[in-house]
């Protein structure tokens, strides 16, 4: 017994050591630690009223009394007058934290001031707190999408359905297919110059004739200077003084209009097919799709590179419910508003369609296809594109009727659920028994 009191006390005297080598305070044993998941989600972690709480005392207690941070607050941009800091003894911040000690006191403390108080062993305190409020938070917001997703996914299924995915396919090949030079052309204009086109245009080069000019001067002073015998020989060789050409003209290409840089005229998926894609991915959530498989698999299947991705790379991210760890939890949030935002792609290339399709850009498409010899002729009526071919046919392709862009509701309603902005504000209770209006979580 007593051997092994003296181990005990001989390993905390080399944790002691460790340390104080390190310059590191000894971690307390945190209240909010020990809380477990499902209090965690019953608990409040800011306070729109520090001032009113109960047990709030003016000056800071003893440093022995185990304090902790309780409750944060930031009014920091509001018109809301100053808060007394119980260190500074005077109000001083908008910004702060409720701090509580074993007797059930609270005292406000600056969000500046707790080192001074508490020295570095305020680091381990607020650890303690941000800790478990930013699990809370992830807490909040994974419950919240789980929740939300039947409805989501129902969203999606209406909007695969949407007539609106095959209308834009179907006029896209009407267009790639009847009029390919064009369709080439602008390709090609959004590819290399983001979709601004130009034209050919024949202008007077006035360089080139003062350059001209020059060299008639120079060839004059040296004829000149010449003999009879050498002029008449310049004469016969063809090198006698040339007038200069007036005037000059070059062509330059000049900007007459832009058909925009989206992904119209590009070679990737069609809208539906990413839009599938997606949507299998949030049927399947409630599954976790990495614990079946092996690491080849992962590197197969999933292409993740958050936003960096190429807009052609593949849409599938691996992700699920299964990890309820704080990382877990953040990358699930992250990926799933990754491919929130992989939707919104989708629907704005609808939106494409009515924008090229507007009549002043029809008409400056047409009026460039034309300048540049693309098989025929062009013209614009309306929301209507018109290509009379060289050999007599005509090839003619518009607007469908009753086209409409589908709605993003569902996306910004999901993304609004799945906020940091809730939950944490609308949670109940708190982590003391005696708070107005919290429950009993000790």
């Amino acid at each position: 017994m007593v051997q092994m009191s003296r181990e005990s006390v001989f390993a905390r005297c080399i944790e002691l050591s460790a340390a104080t080598q390190l310059n590191k305070p000894i971690e307390p044993a945190g209240r909010w630690g020990r809380l477990s998941d499902e209090e965690l989600l019953r608990i409040r972690f800011t306070t729109d009223d520090p001032e009113g709480l109960e047990g709030l005392i003016q000056s800071v207690p003893p440093v022995d009394s185990r304090p902790f941070v309780e409750f944060g607050y930031d009014f920091r941009g509001s018109k809301r007058s100053m808060i007394r800091c119980a260190h500074c003894k005077y109000p001083n911040h908008l910004a702060g934290f409720v701090i509580r000690v074993d007797d059930g006191s609270r005292f406000l403390c600056g969000h500046r001031c707790g080192a001074k108080i508490y020295g570095v062993d305020f680091e381990a305190l607020h650890r303690d707190y941000s800790q478990a409020r930013d699990r809370a938070s992830l807490l909040h917001r994974v419950a919240k999408l789980k929740q939300a997703l039947p409805g989501f996914v129902r969203y999606l299924a209406d909007l695969k359905r949407d007539s609106a995915f095959q209308q834009y396919s179907d006029t896209r090949q009407a267009l790639r297919s009847g009029m390919q030079r064009l369709w080439g052309g602008l390709r090609a204009a959004t590819e290399r110059s983001g979709g601004i086109l130009h034209i050919e245009e024949r202008v007077r080069d006035f360089e080139a004739e003062a350059r001209d000019e020059a060299r008639y001067e120079r060839e004059m002073e040296d004829w000149q200077q010449a003999t009879l015998t050498e002029r008449k020989r310049w004469r016969r060789e063809g090198a006698a003084p040339r007038k200069p050409q007036t005037p000059i003209y070059k062509t330059v290409p000049r900007p007459i209009g832009s058909v925009g840089a989206g992904t119209f005229f590009s070679s990737t998926n069609a809208p539906r097919r990413d839009l599938e894609d997606i949507a299998a991915q949030f049927e399947s959530l409630a599954v976790d799709p990495v614990s079946a498989m092996s690491a080849f698999e992962k590197l197969h299947y999933f292409g993740y590179n958050a936003r960096k991705d190429a807009r052609g790379s593949f849409m599938r991210l691996a992700f699920g419910f299964g990890d309820t760890s704080n990382k877990g939890m953040a990358t699930l949030l992250k990926q799933v508003s990754v491919l929130l935002e992989r939707i919104e792609e989708q629907i704005d290339r609808l939106a494409e369609l009515p924008a090229f399709f507007q009549p002043a850009k029809l008409e400056l498409i047409a009026n460039w296809g034309t300048a540049h010899h693309l098989g025929g002729h062009f013209r614009a009526e309306r929301r209507t594109l018109i290509f009379e071919h060289d050999a007599g046919s005509i090839h003619q392709v518009g607007l469908p009727a009753g086209y409409s862009v589908p709605s993003k509701a569902g996306i910004e309603l999901l993304r609004a659920t799945m906020s940091d902005k809730q939950g944490l504000a609308d949670g109940m209770g708190s982590l003391i028994p005696d708070s107005p209006g919290h429950g009993d979580l000790t």
